[in-house]
């Protein structure tokens, strides 16, 4: 099954008819799309109320793909605002618990910088956020052109699966 919907429901004008109040464009947005990025997590780990808010505001089969932390992909490059990851992680994930119990998860989307390369130390990286994400469905995206290079290609694809990451591509050239 495929799904399609956008990242965020606030940017796109263009998707909504005539003049609609902030407030009112999450559900204009759920009634055409089945799905949508939650991009602001990128940005700060979020209350809990935000997610319920949300979800009341959204049909009974409406999914949720939230992105992680900026801490958690390495594209914070100053000093988190944690005492350590495993308490980031751990603080993520309790944000995901309203999406969880309503079943709206869809996935949380890891998205790394175009600085993460295809080394040991990232693979390893890759595996303890996996580990640390537990049985949350957790999505992948590279932007660091090396982990497709024809050598990694298949390495790169079986660690996926093998690991049990879903597959995601950036939708934009690669620089």
């Amino acid at each position: 099954m495929i799904y399609i919907g956008v990242t965020g429901w606030g940017d796109h004008d263009s998707l909504y008819p005539g003049q609609i109040s902030v407030r009112e464009k999450l559900a204009e947005y759920a009634g055409h799309f089945p799905i949508v990025e939650v991009d602001a997590a990128f940005y700060a780990i979020l209350a809990k109320k935000n997610a319920q808010k949300w979800i009341n505001e959204t049909p009974e089969n409406f999914q949720f793909i939230v992105k992680a932390y900026q801490g958690m992909t390495g594209h914070k490059r100053e000093e988190i605002p944690f005492e350590n990851k495993q308490i980031m992680f751990n603080d993520f994930k309790e944000s995901l618990d309203p999406y969880i119990k309503n079943n709206k998860l869809a996935m949380v989307l890891f998205q790394f910088p175009p600085w993460f390369s295809c080394i040991r130390k990232n693979i390893e990286y890759l595996r303890w956020c996996k580990n640390e994400m537990g049985d949350i469905p957790c999505a992948l995206e590279f932007r660091h052109q090396s982990w497709f290079a024809p050598h990694y290609r298949e390495k790169t694809l079986d660690f996926m699966t093998a690991e049990k990451w879903i597959h995601s591509i950036c939708d934009e050239p690669q620089s």
